[in-house]
């Protein structure tokens, strides 16, 4: 039984994996002044993992104290951070530094080459919005960043300060009142980046969406695609196995 961890930008997700069959996905908001004390919590009953595998792109201090938190609870336990490198597990990665390429997303590109056949558009749809192309072959073709639908709607709420639209629910529609209106124009944003994205990539591309925003993307395109919310641990695993995986 492996332990594998997610660290986001604004939330920790975690499950347990057995041979490739993973059980229920948790998640702990960096937001809670208890975190750590909600993870000992969950922790504390589980029996010592084979692999500790930890994908981060949070802030080091938080990552040294969840790696502390899993020594002081299972000290025989390995405790393993994958790394983005040139070449490995079948793909080849399109940064001339390759080292530079967040971790979610090379581990995004793994799990959809072994998972998803033929050539893949990958959007990971969470803090910020990444976009991956993904040949047949293993070739990374590049990507694109922007920010997430929340995040966008906070550097607008930040600048106007008599809206409040925290809650406001998003779609693909015109609105009437400001706040639907800067929810929708959030949404239709990220949709054009996609939109845009698949066109340059070209129609024998199929696109997988990830993240927790993944649903509501999903049903404001007008194109099909598949929602694949453990795309990161199925990289994860595939990274356990080590690169034979490939």
């Amino acid at each position: 039984m492996n332990l594998l961890i997610d660290m986001g930008n604004t939330r920790l997700k975690w499950l347990l994996a057995d041979d490739g069959r993973f059980e229920t996905l948790n998640a702990v908001d960096y937001r809670q002044t208890d975190c750590l004390m909600a993870l000992q919590q969950a922790w504390q009953a589980i029996k010592t993992p084979e692999i500790i595998a930890i994908a981060s792109v949070s802030n080091q201090q938080l990552l040294n104290e969840v790696k502390q938190l899993c020594l002081c609870l299972w000290p025989l336990a390995p405790i393993r951070l994958p790394q983005s490198t040139a070449v490995a597990y079948g793909i080849k990665n399109a940064y001339t530094q390759p080292e530079k390429l967040g971790i979610d997303r090379w581990l995004a590109l793994i799990a959809a080459h072994h998972h998803h056949s033929g050539n893949v558009c990958i959007v990971d749809c969470g803090t910020a919005i990444t976009v991956d192309g993904l040949q047949a072959d293993g070739v990374h073709t590049g990507g694109l960043i922007c920010p997430g639908l929340r995040l966008m709607k906070q550097a607008l709420a930040g600048n106007t300060a008599a809206l409040d639209f925290s809650n406001q629910p998003f779609a693909v529609q015109l609105e009437t009142k400001t706040e639907a209106a800067i929810a929708n124009g959030v949404l239709l944003a990220a949709i054009g980046l996609i939109e845009q994205a698949m066109q340059k990539l070209g129609s024998d591309y199929q696109l997988v969406l990830t993240g927790g925003d993944a649903d509501i993307l999903a049903r404001g395109l007008n194109r099909p695609s598949i929602v694949d919310d453990y795309l990161i641990f199925k990289g994860l695993s595939l990274f356990c196995q080590g690169d034979s995986a490939a």
